[in-house]
């Protein structure tokens, strides 16, 4: 038998620090309003944070995911924001929201806190409060009347 060196585990390749490289696929999608100004705005330090792009975001109005997830009830979407995992599984509200946490460097603790059920059931509240509220909520963020379609009896300005 030949005499073969030794690799101390210290050297092996998969023991060093790797550069963060996107993955081939997400891990999760999140189905948002598109047309909603906040709810853009709440996407877009998700997506700075994702390097690892494990989270792909669709815009419901966007005819491909509906096209892609059929299973996706857009008429629930546009109500609670949709998150759909690998394995097929729906969250949403305030766990899609948990479950993007959890794929987010440094997300991972607040993430679970979200889910203990006494914090759920009250940030249930606040993100439903939020969801109903958003087109009203912060009229800045809706001064390009993106907001308007949604408000009953609103011309779009203010």
């Amino acid at each position: 038998m030949p005499n073969l060196p030794v690799t101390r585990s210290l050297d092996l390749p998969s023991n060093m620090h790797m550069p963060t490289t996107p993955q081939t696929s997400p891990d999760l999608f999140v189905f948002y309003d598109g047309s909603c100004s906040l709810c853009r705005a709440s996407i877009a330090p998700v997506q700075r944070l994702d390097a690892r792009h494990r989270i792909e975001f669709l815009d419901l109005h966007d005819a491909s995911a509906q096209e892609r997830f059929p299973q996706i009830d857009r008429g629930l979407a546009m109500r609670w924001m949709q998150a759909i995992d690998t394995r097929g599984r729906v969250s949403s509200g305030v766990e899609a929201w948990a479950r993007i946490g959890l794929l987010l460097p440094g997300w991972r603790y607040l993430s679970w806190i979200l889910l203990l059920p006494g914090i759920r059931w009250f940030a249930g509240k606040i993100y439903a409060w939020i969801a109903r509220n958003r087109y009203r909520w912060n009229r800045e963020l809706c001064s390009d009347g993106t907001c308007s379609v949604h408000l009953p009896g609103s011309s779009g300005k203010d």
